[in-house]
């Protein structure tokens, strides 16, 4: 039999490791404008969507209690929610198809965030069995 406690586990693993992507690649790999415009701004907030991500992720993975896990895919499903819809649609990125944020940016924000709301799904109905 599955061991449902791991298997949330490793899926907060993947969560934690998409919400460093999403946070790491603007910054190490595709870097985005200095001009604090739409693309810097998104930038700011994926920070910050990232920063909610990971502490959740670190939470869930490290508590004790079977219902947690459940309780803390929540804000994570709200991250990746976020996460896509930021640069998407509510802030935007510079409208210059070869810029970096455009072309790099915001199609690892738009899989990161969308990794992240399957995760989270996944550990909300894993996590909805054992508690059952």
């Amino acid at each position: 039999m599955i061991n449902r406690k791991k298997v949330a586990g490793l899926l907060y693993g993947g969560i934690l490791l998409s919400a460093l992507v999403n946070a790491l690649v603007p910054h190490l790999l595709f870097p985005v404008c200095e001009s604090h415009g739409n693309c810097y701004s998104s930038y700011m907030a994926e920070l910050a969507v990232s920063a909610i991500a990971v502490s959740a992720s670190l939470a869930a993975f490290f508590s004790k209690g079977s219902e947690a896990p459940r309780m803390l895919s929540i804000p994570v499903f709200m991250c990746g929610i976020f996460s896509i819809a930021l640069p998407s649609v509510l802030i935007g990125v510079c409208n210059s198809p070869e810029m970096a944020c455009h072309y790099g940016d915001l199609p690892v924000w738009n899989l990161s965030g969308g990794l992240m709301v399957l995760l989270s799904l996944a550990v909300f109905l894993i996590s909805k069995e054992e508690a059952d």
